[in-house]
């Protein structure tokens, strides 16, 4: 662990959670159910019946990355992993930079989560209705100021909530697949089940399929498992805190890859598939009332509001941890390092966190233009996020490239593996920069030339941070050795 600063009393609470608790976060902050909603038929339109084997493969890209994550969790566990681990292995200017990157990218993810949060909220209560901007972003702030307040309490509480949630969403997700099963068994409305010929690629049929369908669907593929690295910075706070988050993180992006296949696979036949390109992100709720007509057709968005709630928790959580760690090493404002003496919390981190999203959705909401100039902030942050994934496994296998010769297993694990999962991120990071707009293509690279830009600044304002000079001395030790 870094050096900590003397006048903190306390930091984070040790061993608060467990493996099981470590996985439900990693989870958690995918939220699947919302994530299928709102990139479902986009995907469809990109591969067509094939969408299902792009999610397999992308999602296996993911869990090899989780791999390099996990050995560089065995070396050492930080609330401040992201920028630890990469200014260890690379440089540390690279490090702060990709910390200031994690940081970004779960704080832009929330002013998107709360926006829908608050919609989808509103039309499970009153689904014919409409409501001014205003309501939603009444209730929007609401939920991030019960999450703040949760937070603050701690993470063994906070998971305890998740664990509700995800009770709750995969209860009423598991259902409404058995219904969509019988539904697409009598074929009503265009409707198919599952066939294996979906993971087969066949030609393009009406711009939609083949291998461009599969290579365009890769992109919303990836941005579909952005978040299960939130149990990283967790290691001060778990239990066997050199293994359960990274074996967390690994069991998380299988679990989310068997579990997203197989709910598009299951759900792009619910309906004909100009039907389901033509509800766009409102397809499960729509799938809802088509299969439960009436009152509780409205269980199916409510599963994807419990999974955007979880997520606004938890993308709250995560930067809060490694602003505390940069704080605590004299890297940003020290107020973000303040301890709750009580809850053992990062309570003014997580409040500034909380209070972003809301802020940011009052122009998001109140002006044209600047919903668009943040919707492509957005965008660019989900790209933002492949790259960061390719950045950390990559450094895992730079870090403990002087173990690669010593075994095959060593040489799969430490080293090829991880470093296939980062190429793939990284080539669907740059297949994005071709195929997205523009505009969020720049966003996204401007947005990573100024936090790297931000790392090498702190770098060299910030010279006397314990965290230069252990990296300096470690490396001085080597170097003798």
């Amino acid at each position: 662990m870094s050096s900590t600063d003397t006048t903190q009393q306390k930091g984070l609470r040790a061993n608060s959670v467990g493996l099981w608790g470590d996985f439900i976060v990693s989870i958690a902050n995918v939220a699947p159910s919302s994530s299928v909603a709102f990139t479902l038929a986009l995907l469809v339109s990109f591969a067509g019946h094939v969408a299902p084997l792009a999610v397999l493969v992308v999602g296996l890209g993911m869990f090899l990355c989780s791999i390099g994550y996990a050995s560089l969790n065995r070396w050492k566990a930080h609330a401040g992993a992201p920028y630890v681990w990469v200014g260890e292995a690379v440089t540390p200017a690279v490090g702060v930079g990709t910390g200031f990157l994690n940081v970004a990218v779960s704080t832009f993810a929330n002013v998107g989560n709360i926006t829908l949060a608050g919609a989808y909220l509103l039309f499970v209560v009153a689904p014919s209705s409409s409501f001014p901007k205003a309501v939603t972003w009444l209730i929007a702030t609401a939920i991030m100021a019960i999450l703040a307040w949760l937070s603050i309490r701690g993470i063994s509480p906070s998971v305890k909530v998740q664990m509700a949630f995800v009770v709750l969403e995969y209860g009423s997700m598991i259902a409404f697949v058995i219904l969509a099963l019988i539904h697409e068994s009598h074929g009503t409305g265009g409707a198919t089940l599952p066939h294996f010929n979906d993971f087969t690629i066949g030609h393009a049929m009406n711009g939609i399929g083949g291998f461009a369908g599969l290579a365009k669907a890769a992109v919303p593929c990836g941005f579909l498992y952005l978040g299960w690295e939130a149990t990283s910075v967790l290691g001060e706070e778990s239990t066997h805190s050199n293994i359960h988050p990274g074996r967390a993180m690994m069991m998380g992006t299988l679990f989310l890859t068997i579990w997203y296949t197989f709910l598009i696979w299951v759900f792009q036949g619910v309906s004909s598939q100009a039907n389901v390109l033509s509800h766009g992100t409102d397809v499960l709720a729509y799938t809802g009332t088509l299969l439960v007509p009436g009152f509780w057709g409205r269980a199916l968005p409510f599963a994807v509001l419990i999974a955007v709630i979880g997520t606004c928790q938890i993308q709250m959580t995560e930067p809060s941890r490694v602003l505390y760690a940069l704080a605590r090493d004299k890297l940003v404002p020290k107020f973000f390092g303040v301890i709750d003496q009580k809850h053992q919390t990062p309570w003014i981190g997580l409040i500034v966190l909380a209070a972003i999203p809301p802020i940011l959705l009052i122009p998001y909401l109140a002006s044209t233009s600047a919903s668009h100039a943040i919707g492509y902030v957005i965008s660019a942050d989900g790209m933002m996020g492949l790259f960061m994934y390719f950045v950390i496994a990559t450094s895992s296998v730079w870090f403990y490239r002087s173990h690669l010769r010593k075994s095959l297993k060593n040489f799969l694990l430490l080293g090829g593996l991880p470093l296939i999962g980062g190429l793939m991120m990284l080539a669907v990071y740059i297949y994005a920069l071709n195929t997205q707009v523009a505009v969020v293509a720049v966003v996204s690279v401007v947005g990573l030339v100024l936090m790297y830009s931000l790392g090498i600044i702190v770098r060299y304002t910030r010279a006397d941070s314990p965290f230069f000079k252990e990296v300096a001395e470690r490396r001085k030790v080597d170097f003798g050795k």
